[in-house]
């Protein structure tokens, strides 16, 4: 099931899994849960600063960021009928602090807003904190709300999400060395397929990448840059290696076998698309021509919404 289509001034929380989310709740403009504001808290940078020894000024460190809040008022509204406007209120609460996703390590909720005078559907991801109603104008239809939406990381990503698929071809094709004489031997050499990842956001952004089988020792460099990924191992036919590189996750599964030992090249936090166009290169052994790379990724903006 696909996540539902937003309207302008709609938003929606559900959990993130396969196939989308069936019971995400959709809310904002044209339902009963209208959403008067929405703010976000970026939080305070952690810094690495250190004074110079001695002297005056200051060396600077690493400065990392907490994932954002995201915060909105709103009002479960029913036309002086409280009743309807308790159930809403109670439907939109009860995803926000999802038990099933609460009580999971690991879990997590994905908020997607289209924002108004925005022209685009975006996303974060994390968990929905507090939900607070007031009860007191219950009886006039009215029961207004203030709720936290705890993100993994300080970005907002396109909706729509890219896809790249690198292909292998046999690691012995086009090697015959002239002139031939029998037996003819194939001379060893591997094939490499490149082609663009485009991140058309502002910001860089958290690429998954899975290595299909049948592949030998398969790597992905990004051309051009000192970023490369390899395992050092052999991924079957019909196996995936998928290598999840976001913040919520951090993941190396082969199957359902965390192989992140295994892995080669720079560590996951090296690895995200910067903005615009980046070269990507496959390589392995592949004496078949089955094996592939599918590079998947969402753009990513400081913004909640915009143009693009």
């Amino acid at each position: 099931m696909a996540e539902p289509t937003l309207a302008l001034g709609q938003y929606s929380i559900g959990t993130e899994m396969a196939g989308g989310d069936p019971n995400t709740v959709v809310y904002g403009f044209g339902t009963l849960n209208l959403v008067a504001s929405t703010s976000v808290d970026t939080g305070s940078m952690a810094s690495q600063d250190q004074a110079v020894v001695g002297h005056d000024g200051q060396l600077f460190g690493v400065d990392t960021l907490p994932g954002m809040i995201v915060s909105q008022n709103g009002q479960s509204y029913a036309s002086a009928n409280g009743r309807a406007a308790l159930d809403a209120f109670s439907a939109l609460a009860g995803k926000w602090t999802d038990p099933a996703v609460r009580l999971t390590a690991g879990s997590v909720q994905i908020l997607r807003a289209y924002y108004p005078v925005s022209n685009v559907t975006r996303r974060c991801y994390g968990r929905g904190r507090k939900i607070q109603p007031v009860y007191g104008q219950a009886n006039q239809g009215l029961v207004p709300w203030a709720a936290q939406f705890q993100a993994a990381d300080g970005n907002w990503y396109s909706d729509a999400e890219s896809s790249l698929t690198l292909a292998t071809t046999p690691s012995y094709f086009g090697t015959l060395t002239f002139p031939l004489t029998p037996p003819f031997n194939w001379q060893s050499a591997l094939n490499y397929q490149t082609n663009l990842a485009v991140n058309a956001g502002s910001i860089p952004t958290w690429p998954v990448i899975t290595f299909n089988g049948p592949l030998t020792t398969p790597g992905l460099a990004y051309v051009n840059t000192p970023v490369a990924i390899g395992y050092t191992g052999v991924v079957g036919a019909g196996q995936s290696l998928v290598i999840d590189t976001r913040p919520w996750r951090r993941t190396a599964l082969l199957g359902t076998s965390s192989v992140a030992g295994l892995l080669t090249g720079n560590p996951m936090i090296s690895l995200q698309l910067q903005p615009g166009s980046t070269l990507m290169r496959l390589s392995g052994s592949d004496p078949t021509g089955q094996g592939s790379c599918v590079i998947k990724w969402r753009s990513a903006w400081p913004a909640i919404g915009g143009t693009s």
